[in-house]
């Protein structure tokens, strides 16, 4: 598989004019729906580090096209959010929805940013810089991204049950969790470019902090505090609870990013709105992934495991709205 592909990548990026060699081409460990590689592109006078990225098998109806990721890095680069350069965009048959983008050091793995030694002095940081880019995201023009889905909060809490619900697995905390988001108030901001996935794991940090937003494939336009709240679920704290941003951070420190940066001025309290209902949709991904497993849509343990995981969301939700939670 990995020399088709690299012969597949020499020719398509030869078609486009890039020159040079692949090598060492390796896959790296991604999420539960894309394909991704690092190689390197090596010509006369330089060795240059690349990421390949590509639709896979049994990904969610919620994500877009692999290809529109790439456009939308374009576009937030303009407005200076840190993100990887685009090199190249898949328009054949070779590759499929793909794109090819330079390689950014950085780490991914959240266990790794929380623990080791060298991400210390950057975890102080890191809530500020988030609420920072998150805000630079936001403040993105919306006229080349109208290919993407639109939808109102509204909308999002009533598709977000229909969908539960076609999964005929009843639950109680999911039916109070919807019944508690249809009278609540998301606030009344202008339509914004919303990332979808904003959390560890899909950020990109270095001794001193964030370095790059990766993994733009649920990013649709809506209302901005969607991700704000969903950086705040419990599930992306991967177990230090107490701090509330990403298992890193102080909220205060989030809103205060954030703040500096948009005109757009938020509170705690919104936040805890679209908490609750980030918490939601993940657990009815959570479905998702495990259904495509058990319907055999795509044969997966990892998507599997992650069906275990719907019950976490439902005793935070417990926490968020009965127990006082944060």
């Amino acid at each position: 598989m990995t020399e088709d592909l690299s012969s597949k990548l020499f020719s398509s990026l030869s078609d486009s004019g890039i020159q040079g060699r692949i090598e060492d081409l390796v896959p790296l460990t991604g999420g539960a729906s894309k394909e991704i590689w690092k190689f390197n592109l090596v010509d006369s006078t330089e060795s240059t580090k690349m990421i390949f990225r590509r639709g896979a098998q049994g990904e969610s109806s919620l994500a877009i096209k692999t290809a529109d990721e790439a456009k939308i890095q374009e576009e937030v680069s303009k407005t200076g959010v840190s993100v990887p350069q685009i090199i190249f965009v898949s328009n054949d048959s070779k590759l499929g929805d793909a794109y090819v983008m330079k390689f950014i050091e950085g780490e991914t793995i959240p266990r790794k940013i929380l623990r080791d030694e060298r991400f210390k002095s950057a975890l102080p940081l890191l809530a500020n810089q988030c609420g920072e880019e998150i805000a630079k995201i936001h403040n993105t023009p919306l006229d080349n991204l109208q290919f993407l889905p639109k939808k109102s909060s509204k909308a999002l809490v009533e598709d977000l049950y229909l969908l539960y619900e076609s999964y005929k697995q009843p639950s109680p905390v999911f039916e109070y969790a919807y019944r508690w988001l249809k009278e609540q108030d998301f606030g009344n901001f202008e339509d914004s470019l919303v990332h979808g996935d904003f959390r560890l794991g899909n950020i990109l940090v270095n001794e001193s902090g964030l370095n790059g937003i990766i993994d733009w494939e649920l990013a649709h336009i809506g209302n901005p505090i969607e991700d704000l709240g969903w950086m705040c679920g419990n599930s992306w704290r991967f177990g230090n609870s107490q701090m509330v941003v990403g298992g890193f951070g102080n909220l205060e420190d989030l809103i205060a990013g954030y703040n500096n940066v948009s005109a757009e001025k938020i509170n705690a309290e919104l936040i805890k709105t679209w908490q609750v209902f980030g918490t939601f949709r993940w657990g009815v991904i959570c479905l998702m992934q495990v259904y495509a497993h058990l319907n055999e849509t795509v044969n997966s343990v990892e998507k599997a495991a992650i069906g275990r995981r719907v019950s976490e969301t439902e005793i935070d939700i417990v926490d968020l709205l009965l127990l006082g939670g944060k």
